[in-house]
């Protein structure tokens, strides 16, 4: 079952399995983030915006709306 990045636990590792962005969808497939690919919760500010992941062994930081509109699915 798909769920946004944005709902991910701290820690927690997902498989990217699409886009409902097309937007956020171009900057993260230029940063190797393509659907297929592992990403991890990191960290998140201490208001809940951004957030930040680790995919393809680099740190991004993406806004909490953004991160919703990147679907994951478990491992």
């Amino acid at each position: 079952m798909a769920v946004s990045l944005s709902q991910l636990s701290i820690g927690q590792s997902a498989i990217i399995s699409a886009f409902t962005d097309e937007e956020i969808a171009l900057k993260l497939i230029e940063l190797g983030c393509i659907p297929g690919v592992k990403v991890t919760m990191i960290r998140r500010a201490p208001m809940g915006d951004p957030l930040a992941f680790a995919c393809s062994g680099a740190l991004i930081s993406i806004r909490k709306e953004e991160a919703a509109g990147v679907l994951v699915e478990s491992e």
